[in-house]
């Protein structure tokens, strides 16, 4: 009998995950066996470069080698042990996460996810304020646990499991603040929102509406709870999104790309609601272990040693400009974004565009908006590789292919 060729043994793998993983995700036809930098490579070698990072979260690339070290050293000296012992990396990684964030943020809450994170924020919003309540926004996302589900702004997410707490939530449009305004304050624990709406096609409000939010909520005693689960750790081109309009949330949840690719999430908190929290009030078993707090202090260490921040802003001011140049011209309607979390719209399916860039080379994402992709490049990437992606996507952009 004749060896197995190559596709036949692509095609045994694809089958093996597909019988004994739940179909949850439609997956790209790749079997990815390592990265480096902002590339990965697939199992017979085909190098792909990578404008999606798996969801945002490699921030770093992939196997940054300092980042790799580090993780690699704390793995030798101690895998794991809970929150109830003290351990260095979770004490430097929350301080990294507390400076790095907002003036007012005093202490860190560690878990191990987005939907984690916003679970904890509501709760501690709740129990902030003895208010139920909470304000949403339309097409928003905060992830698929019931909590944070039932302040997810996507109908059909909430629709597939009704028996959810939506009751509670009152769902407004990002960028109505009329609409903020016009719900009973009393009543309102919370108002959450993901700054830039990334899934929605990476929707934006202008700055003044976030200045509003930050008066409004002062003013009754609501709780700001910026999700940046993906604008965290300087994927705007600032540290924390606020920045960009000087307004500071309450609290701040994060994950995705603050471990540069280990699972972790976190909650920054405020002076004011960190006095508030007791011994027993919330816990994590998992969460701030020595391997994920130690990929944390990595990943912000390098961010800050190599300026991938500052770099970010320039780098990202100059793509932009160059797709918007573009609008018009063949297939792009729009581009909208901020920093390295670009949506650009087009007269064809957004889905259809990214597989063709599939082909080409280019790993990037979709978005609710059908007829929009995403790019959320690792923060390293630089010219050369936006180099490469132009190369891939002008043709198609301007309508030649």
């Amino acid at each position: 009998m004749a060896p197995p060729t190559a596709n036949q043994e692509l095609q045994a793998l694809i089958e093996r995950e597909n019988k004994y993983v739940l179909p949850t995700y439609a997956k790209h036809p790749l079997i990815l066996g390592r990265g480096e930098g902002c590339d990965v490579f697939d199992s017979q070698g085909k190098r792909y470069l990578d404008f999606y990072g798996g969801h945002a979260v490699c921030i770093l690339g992939h196997s940054h080698p300092k980042w790799v070290e580090a993780v690699s050293r704390q793995a030798r000296d101690l895998g794991f042990y809970s929150g109830v012992c003290y351990h260095p990396a979770r004490a430097a990684a929350a301080e990294h996460l507390v400076t790095k964030s907002y003036p007012s943020m005093a202490q860190v809450f560690f878990c191990n996810s987005g939907t984690e994170a916003n679970e904890t924020a509501l709760k501690l919003a709740r129990r902030f304020t003895g208010r139920g309540r909470v304000i949403a926004m339309l097409e928003g996302f905060h992830g698929r646990t019931i909590g944070s589900l039932s302040a997810t702004g996507i109908e059909k997410l909430r629709a597939a499991y009704p028996e959810n707490l939506a009751r509670l939530t009152d769902f407004v449009r990002l960028g109505d603040l009329e609409a903020v305004r016009s719900l009973n304050p009393n009543q309102t624990a919370a108002i959450i929102l993901e700054p830039v709406q990334s899934m929605a096609g990476v929707r934006l409000a202008p700055p003044e509406y976030y200045r509003g939010l930050r008066e409004h909520c002062s003013r009754h005693g609501i709780v700001l709870i910026f999700d940046e689960v993906q604008t965290g750790a300087g994927r705007t081109g600032k540290w924390f999104v606020g920045a960009h309009w000087e307004v500071e949330p309450d609290l701040v949840t994060c994950a995705k790309g603050i471990g540069g690719g280990f699972p972790v999430g976190a909650v920054i908190v405020s002076k004011a609601i960190a006095a508030t929290v007791k011994y027993g009030d919330h816990g994590s078993t998992f969460g701030g272990g020595p391997l994920a707090a130690r990929a944390v202090q990595a990943t912000f260490s390098i961010l800050e040693e190599e300026k991938v921040v500052e770099r970010v802003a320039a780098q990202s001011r100059e793509a932009i400009r160059q797709l918007k140049a573009w609008a018009g011209k063949g297939i792009i309607q729009e581009v909208r974004g901020l920093g390295y979390l670009i949506g650009i719209e087009c007269q064809v399916p957004g889905k259809d565009v990214a597989a063709r860039l599939r082909e080409k080379g280019v790993l990037a994402g979709t978005s609710d908006d059908p007829n929009t992709f995403r790019l959320l490049p690792p923060l390293v990437a630089g010219a050369a590789e936006w180099d490469r992606f132009f190369q891939a996507f002008e043709p198609l952009a301007l309508g030649k292919e």
